[in-house]
């Protein structure tokens, strides 16, 4: 017990229920549409966003933008761009440099249990009466990431099967192992502060079972940033292709990879 009057959480503040589910548990999602695009990149752009002992696995990258109809920590979207990696036992992760949502139980939960460095944004996903689905971002009034995917078909289960390396597929389901960098800040009075390679993951369930929503088609990238989101600084050098997607989803955490200790202010 930590507050005189008993704990009723685990995460501050700790005389209310936490914002997000306990960390023993995972959050689910129902009701989940993503437009994605993958693309090749300078490798060169992106080398600094990386731990120390995390390579790029691919010269690759994944921008994506979902809306998630409901889940354990509410009705919210999010963008976010993730590498293809590996590191010391692992031979393929995601680790997400950028990540967005629009409430602060998502963004508590993915700071503090996996070091996802979400902020706050306004995103947006749409489908219009052409076929073009259309995934932004925006924050501090300009907008950092636009993707546009125009329908051209649907795709089965087995044809998803073309990018296996990427997204390795178990009948209708798609996992996605996640790395992101957990931190506890240095202090001003000289308090050392520690970082953590969380490993986590994403599964992702195509529905419905009988005809699982998966599109896809030509894709366009725009890339915007700021001072404060240096989007921009990734340099797509091509568009492989893009996906609409529906389905339901499992966020979790399996273990810590690495600890840094002894942080200092710079």
């Amino acid at each position: 017990m930590v507050l005189k009057g008993g704990d009723k959480g685990f995460g501050i503040p700790l005389n209310a229920p936490p914002l997000y589910p306990p960390r023993s548990s995972v959050i689910n999602y129902s009701k989940v549409r993503v437009v994605m695009a993958l693309a090749n990149i300078d490798p060169k752009s992106v080398e600094p966003l990386l731990p120390e002992g995390v390579d790029l696995a691919l010269e690759m990258a994944a921008f994506w933008v979902g809306d998630y109809g409901i889940s354990t920590v509410g009705v919210y979207r999010e963008a976010l761009v993730a590498l293809p990696v590996k590191t010391e036992g692992i031979e393929l992760a995601y680790y997400i440099p950028y990540i967005y949502v629009t409430n602060d139980a998502a963004m508590a939960a993915g700071r503090e249990l996996a070091g996802a460095p979400k902020k706050l944004g306004d995103i947006r996903l749409t489908v219009n009466d052409y076929g073009l689905a259309i995934g932004t971002l925006d924050r501090g009034g300009g907008e950092l990431m636009r993707i546009e995917v125009a329908i051209s078909g649907k795709l089965g289960l087995e044809q998803l099967d073309t990018f296996k390396a990427l997204m390795p597929r178990v009948e209708n389901t798609v996992t996605f192992p996640l790395l992101s960098l957990r931190t506890l800040p240095p202090l001003p009075d000289g308090t050392p502060g520690i970082a953590q390679l969380i490993h986590w993951y994403a599964k992702f369930t195509f529905t419905p079972r009988e005809s699982p929503q998966i599109w896809a088609g030509d894709a366009r990238i725009k890339l915007g940033g700021t001072p404060y989101d240096p989007l921009d600084d990734i340099r797509v050098t091509q568009v492989i292709t893009g996906f609409y997607i529906e389905g339901d989803m499992e966020l979790g955490i399996i273990k810590r990879v690495k600890e840094w200790g002894g942080l200092t202010w710079s």
